[in-house]
Parts: structure tokens; C-alpha cells; sequence
């Protein structure tokens, strides 16, 4: 008797599911990834435990205390605390990321779809990208005072132009028969918008929105170190200031583990958008 085999199956009409045979390579796959991102960093802190206790130094404290030392900072006093500080901090780095990477979008698409616009605003934009953010910052406190308002609005021009960037050079790569063939078959303007340009263009504004995310994190404590009462930023600045280096090596592995999830949610969410985009590179 003939043992019926998927190939059969599928000359049959039957369809065979296949999801469990990818399981164990997608599990294999998971577990590579979580090793590459793990053993490095455990083995960095180890060596790092080893140093600072068989040669003890107050400039570079053991990683096991500045850990211990970061979660009784967090877990002490709830909001009103450093818990609070730090939440600061994030609340203004995600929505000056979210509006200046809006604006990048926004401006971006317009740039790379509109030869006129490209032309007219490619000058004005490499001339003020040319100027580093940290140096606008002196000019935004004076506009704008010390408040939260001054550091969005900071954060948000700050990352706008990666995402901008990204964004135009996606959109202006799309090949031209894509677009006329939304065209051809009397594709809404918007509909071309939301279902052609937007996902041809996806691959590079997710790599702008990457390299946005780690500006973002750095502009919100560069802008946290003048005239502020609160954050991470003011809490470096505090802790220097006062010899507290244990306090000072805190916070720098919070922004580090911030950093680190940030980037790994990111990284996540392209995972999950860009599927086809991965396959289609597969093919070839």
C-alpha cells in the first residue's frame, strides 16, 4: 500500500498544515537570538564583578551593588521619588519621539513624492540637519523656557530628521511602475498613500525610527542637564555634583536597560510588519 504523502495531499485538494514544522526552527531560532543578546552581556558583567572586587575602586563600583543600588533607588518613595524621575524622563522622551517622528513622516513622503517640493526644501533641510541638536538646545530655552514643552519640542526636532531622511530616500526609491500602476487601475491618491507608498517605503523608516529612538533617549537627558528639577538627566547631574558615584553608575544602567528595551521592542514590532519584506529578500 502506497504511503500517502503531503505532496499527495496537496494533488488532492487537501491542504497540510505545516505551522508544526516550523515550530521547533522558529523555537531554535528564538533561543540563538536570546543567546547572542545574553551571553555576551553576562559574561561583560562577570569579568566586571571579578575587576572591581579584587581591586576595589569608588570611581567603578561592582555591577551587583550599582543593581541593587538602582532597584532600592526605584522601588523608595513610589512617584514622588526616583521612580518619579525617571518615569519624567520617559513620558518626554516617547512623545518627542512620537511627534517628531510623525513630522518625519509626514514631511518626508511629501519630499519623495513631489519632485518640487524635493528640490525646494532638500537645501533648508540639509542646512538645518547640519547644525547638531545639542547646540539648537540654548536656542530653545530661550524660546521656549525650562518646561516640558521646551524639551518635547527639543526631543521632537532632534529625531525628526533621521526619520525624515529614512523617509524621503524609502519613498523616492519606489520604482515608478508601482506607482503608475495604482494609477492605472484608478487608485484613490490616499488609498496609493496608505496601501503602496507607506508599506514600499516601510523598510527605511523603520531603520530612521531605530536610530530616532536612541537620539530621543539622548536628547532627553542632554536636556535634562539645564534647568531642570527633575529626570534621569538632572539626577546624573546631581549625583556627579555630589561624588555619588554609586548613584551616578545607577542611573547610567537605567538609561542602558531602557536603551535596550526600547530597541528590542522596536526591533519586535519590524519583526512583526516587515514579514513580507524578509520573505520577499528570501525569494531572491
Amino acid at each position: 500500500m502506497t504511503q500517502t504523502t503531503p505532496r499527495s495531499l496537496l494533488t488532492h485538494g487537501i491542504a497540510v498544515p505545516r505551522r508544526s514544522s516550523t515550530l521547533p526552527a522558529r523555537t531554535h531560532r528564538a533561543a540563538a537570538a536570546l543567546g547572542y543578546l545574553l551571553v555576551p552581556l553576562i559574561v561583560l558583567v562577570a569579568l566586571w564583578q571579578v575587576a572591581a572586587t579584587s581591586a576595589a575602586s569608588p570611581f567603578f563600583p561592582p555591577p551587583l551593588a550599582i543593581a541593587e543600588n538602582l532597584w532600592g533607588l526605584l522601588s523608595t518613595g513610589g512617584t514622588a521619588g526616583p521612580l518619579g524621575d525617571f518615569l519624567a524622563t520617559v513620558g518626554r522622551m516617547l512623545l518627542g519621539f512620537a511627534l517628531g517622528s510623525a513630522w518625519g513622516i509626514v514631511v518626508g513622503v511629501l519630499m519623495g513624492l513631489n519632485r518640487v517640493a524635493r528640490d525646494a526644501m532638500t537645501p533648508i533641510v540639509e542646512f538645518l540637519r547640519s547644525v547638531p541638536a545639542t547646540a539648537a538646545l540654548p536656542l530653545f530655552i530661550t524660546l521656549l523656557g525650562g518646561g516640558d514643552d521646551m524639551r518635547v519640542a527639543f526631543i521632537a526636532y532632534g529625531v525628526s530628521w533621521f526619520v525624515l531622511i529614512n523617509t524621503a530616500s524609502g519613498v523616492g526609491t519606489i520604482h515608478k511602475t508601482v506607482l503608475e500602476m495604482g494609477r492605472i487601475f484608478q487608485v484613490s491618491p490616499a488609498r496609493q498613500l496608505f496601501t503602496i507608498v507607506i508599506p514600499a517605503a516601510m523598510p527605511k523608516i523603520f531603520a530612521g525610527l531605530r536610530i530616532a529612538s536612541t537620539a530621543a533617549l539622548l536628547l532627553a537627558i542632554v536636556s535634562e542637564f539645564m534647568l531642570a528639577t527633575n529626570g534621569i538627566g538632572y539626577l546624573l547631574i546631581q549625583a556627579q555634583g555630589r561624588f555619588q558615584m554609586l548613584d551616578m553608575w545607577s542611573w547610567m544602567l537605567a538609561l542602558a536597560l531602557l536603551g535596550l528595551l526600547i530597541n528590542l521592542l522596536l526591533e519586535r514590532i519590524e519583526h512583526r510588519t516587515l514579514a513580507w519584506h524578509r520573505l520577499s529578500r528570501a525569494k531572491i
